[in-house]
């Protein structure tokens, strides 16, 4: 019952990424997925995560790393951030489902795991942080300080997919653009300032109580702004070959590191 939850969950969140993963697909692969990594350690899971999803057709690729993903936190969550690059250096088209599966399954490493992400697959920057501000609309700020982070020089692109997504911010965020001329914008000091001028000018609409159903992500429309811009929480771990960081609760079948 909660491995169909759970595939119910990360389905959920890819559709709604405008990421077609079907049901079907994603339970299959996912057994798939269970049997290769069976028995693996954390310091194996993303290196054989990664192979698993570049031996995948490319019909299929997307729905295997999306099995891949959540097959790993099954076995081992500490090993969640690491995966996710290890699948997008290696498969970079696959990056944005990859992250998407994972801050699904483990939202309180959102920083992480799209820093992780960018910094592994940087030409897929702009659509991990399409997909991942389509599911989670509120966290914007989170996403794209945690984005450019990974790629620094992408900053400009990155505060473009905000603005496109937050319309309300979109004339300030643009302007901040258009008069910057380092390379390396302040992605946290452009999205405070840009909401802080939304908020006076009175564009802000007030944001409806989010609501859910059994499993699913809570979302709002992406041209609402719900709350202050919120920093992501410090340090953002850098998550590299051979690192792991400590247990988080929620896998099964856990393998000893």
């Amino acid at each position: 019952m909660k491995t169909i939850k759970m595939i119910g969950l990360v389905n959920s969140a890819v559709l709604i990424a405008g990421l077609a993963i079907s049901p079907a697909a994603l339970a299959s692969n996912s057994t798939d997925a269970a049997k290769a990594l069976a028995g693996s350690t954390a310091l194996e899971l993303p290196a054989k995560a990664a192979d698993l999803v570049a031996k995948a057709s490319a019909a299929d690729r997307q729905n295997v790393a999306a099995a891949a993903v959540k097959e790993a936190f099954e076995l081992n969550p500490s090993a969640t951030v690491a995966v996710v690059a290890a699948v997008a250096r290696e498969n970079p088209a696959t990056a944005p489902v990859a992250a998407v599966t994972a801050v699904t399954l483990q939202h309180k490493r959102m920083d992480q795991i799209t820093k992780a992400a960018v910094a592994a697959a940087p030409s897929q920057a702009t659509k991990i942080v399409a997909a991942l501000i389509k599911v989670f609309p509120r966290e914007y700020g989170v996403i794209a300080v945690a984005a450019a982070q990974g790629a620094p020089s992408a900053g400009r692109e990155i505060l473009s997919v905000v603005a496109e997504y937050v319309p309300a911010m979109q004339t300030y965020i643009q302007s901040a653009i258009a008069a910057a001329n380092d390379g390396n914008l302040p992605i946290q000091a452009i999205l405070t300032q840009s909401y802080n001028l939304a908020v006076s000018s009175g564009a802000v609409v007030p944001a409806p109580t989010p609501t859910t159903s059994a499993g699913d992500t809570p979302s709002l429309s992406p041209t609402v702004i719900s709350t202050p811009f919120t920093p992501p929480p410090n340090p953002i771990i850098t998550i590299g070959p051979g690192q792991t960081t400590n247990q988080v609760p929620g896998g099964r079948k856990y393998s000893s590191p």
